[in-house]
Formats: structure tokens, C-alpha cells, sequence
């Protein structure tokens, strides 16, 4: 081996060398979920206003909800704005969900067959992530998405970290408190003028969905820093938008927030969800 070649070889060994050493420094994943409203309604000014405040959050990675208006390379391009230099879109018609990284995203799978809106199943910084946006008018819809999910899920290596997040449109019984007897007769009005509209079960709210992924074992991950309720819809007094961790991941967890801010007010009908991990 010549001298020029012992010159690459070593600085191949020192780059590969220095990106294993980062790799092991970032330990500390931030993960964002967020249900931008149809795209932020297409509107520039709040695109660009999103893109402001997600630099100052700086998270690795974002599952996102209604990213209408997207085709994979309008998100590609989104999605490097603010750091991230792969992307993924489930479709480009209805409301699609999305994941962005600063990893490499693997293993992916786009279902939308039997769901209402589709989920995208992937691998990306050593975590499984589903994205997932539940029917929003259906109990009985709700109820075979999240039986889709977790028999997925089941599939997958237990002690590893697994992630179910996004839109459930769906209650949590840790939050049952919340929805009295007052709300629960304006609901039922409600559904009495839109026949379409069934998310009552037999008169009453339903909790099905969230307490079949809490039998499974996976865990509420803003319940894990929270006893008090916390609203994730803007202008409504209700949560529907959630992190579940398994065993693996709810270990590394080390905050939960859903974020209320001048610019979580405005830019959807959502809030944003940031959890933190510590991964070794």
C-alpha cells in the first residue's frame, strides 16, 4: 500500500470514526407530533411562521397529520427548512400523514387499506414510529384502526422502542372527568343533526380505543409527567392528539409537554406534542 492510499485509509477511519462518536452523543431524541390543520390551509404566512418557531424547538424528528397540499418533494423541501433531510408522505389526496427525520428513515410501510386516513409504520433513530390519524366520525372505524396497529406492533421486537402517535380523535379515560354530563348532552344534539357523526356509544362517550392500547401495555406519555388534564385542541376543551410508548421507550422518556404558545394558537386547530427520550 502506497503512502497516498495509508493517507485515505486513515482519513476514512478517523471520518467514520468521528460520525460513530456523534452518533453515540446523540442521545437525547425530541420528538414533535402535530396535526397542522389541511396543511397549515395552504397559507404561506403560516408556513413560514411555523418554520420560525420549529427552528427554536429543534426537534429530530416531527410525525405530522393533515399534511394536505403536499406532494413527497413540496414535503422534502419543507422538511430540509427546519434541519431535516428525509421525509416521508403517506399519499397526496385526503389527509395524509407524514414523518420527517434527521436520520435516515427505514424500513417503511404506507397502509392505507382499512383505514380511514392511513398510517405510515418506519424506523428512525433506533425507535419504530407508527404516524397514525383515526376516523374522526366512527367509533367502530376507530376501534379497527387501532386493532390494525397494534397487531402490527405486536410483530415487532418487544424490548426495542416502539411509538404510536397522531391524531386518535379519540378520549382517554385518565381524562373522563373532563367530559361531564353537560358536554355529553350537547354531544348527543350534536350527533342528533348529523346522522353521519357516531362517536357516542350507546349514549355515552367512549374510551374503547385509548384503553385497548393501554391493555397492551403501552403508555399514555403525557400521563407519565402530568396528573392534571391538558387540552391538545385549540378553543376546545378536549385531548384527542397523544404519544403511547411501550415498555422500552416510556423508560426513556424524560418529558411530555403539549405546547401552548402565540404561535400554537394560531398556527392550527391543534397543539403540538413534544416528547423528550434519553436513548443510551
Amino acid at each position: 500500500m502506497n503512502l497516498n492510499s495509508v493517507i485515505r485509509m486513515n482519513c476514512f477511519i478517523a471520518m467514520l470514526s468521528f460520525l460513530t462518536c456523534s452518533l453515540h452523543a446523540q442521545s437525547e431524541i425530541k420528538i414533535l407530533q402535530y396535526n397542522i390543520l389541511e396543511g397549515f390551509k395552504g397559507d404561506s404566512l403560516l408556513q413560514n411562521q411555523y418554520i420560525d418557531w420549529v427552528e427554536k424547538i429543534n426537534p429530530d424528528i416531527i410525525a405530522y397529520q393533515e399534511m394536505n397540499g403536499f406532494t413527497q418533494r413540496k414535503l422534502e423541501n419543507f422538511a430540509s427548512r427546519y434541519g431535516h433531510d428525509y421525509a416521508i408522505l403517506l399519499k397526496t389526496e385526503g389527509y395524509p400523514v407524514a414523518l420527517s427525520s434527521k436520520f435516515p428513515i427505514l424500513s417503511v410501510q404506507k397502509v392505507i387499506d382499512n383505514m380511514q386516513h392511513g398510517y405510515i409504520y418506519a424506523q428512525t433513530a433506533n425507535l419504530h414510529i407508527f404516524v397514525i390519524h383515526f376516523s374522526p366520525h366512527q367509533w367502530t372505524i376507530r376501534e379497527a384502526e387501532i386493532r390494525q396497529i397494534l397487531a402490527q406492533a405486536a410483530l415487532l421486537p418487544q424490548n426495542e422502542r416502539i411509538l404510536i402517535t397522531g391524531d386518535f380523535n379519540s378520549y382517554s379515560p385518565s381524562d373522563s372527568a373532563v367530559y361531564d354530563n353537560d358536554r355529553l348532552r350537547s354531544y348527543a344534539l350534536y350527533e342528533e343533526k348529523n346522522k353521519h357523526i357516531q362517536n357516542l356509544k350507546n349514549g355515552k362517550f367512549n374510551y374503547s380505543v385509548i384503553e385497548s392500547v393501554e391493555k397492551t401495555g403501552y403508555k399514555d406519555l403525557l400521563r407519565q409527567f402530568h396528573t392534571v388534564f391538558i387540552q391538545s385542541s385549540v378553543g376546545s376543551r378536549q385531548r384527542i392528539d397523544f404519544m403511547f410508548g411501550n415498555k422500552a421507550l416510556t423508560k426513556a422518556a424524560i418529558s411530555n409537554e403539549i405546547i401552548i404558545d402565540t404561535s400554537t394558537k394560531q398556527l392550527s386547530d391543534h397543539y403540538p406534542t413534544l416528547g423528550v427520550f434519553k436513548f443510551n
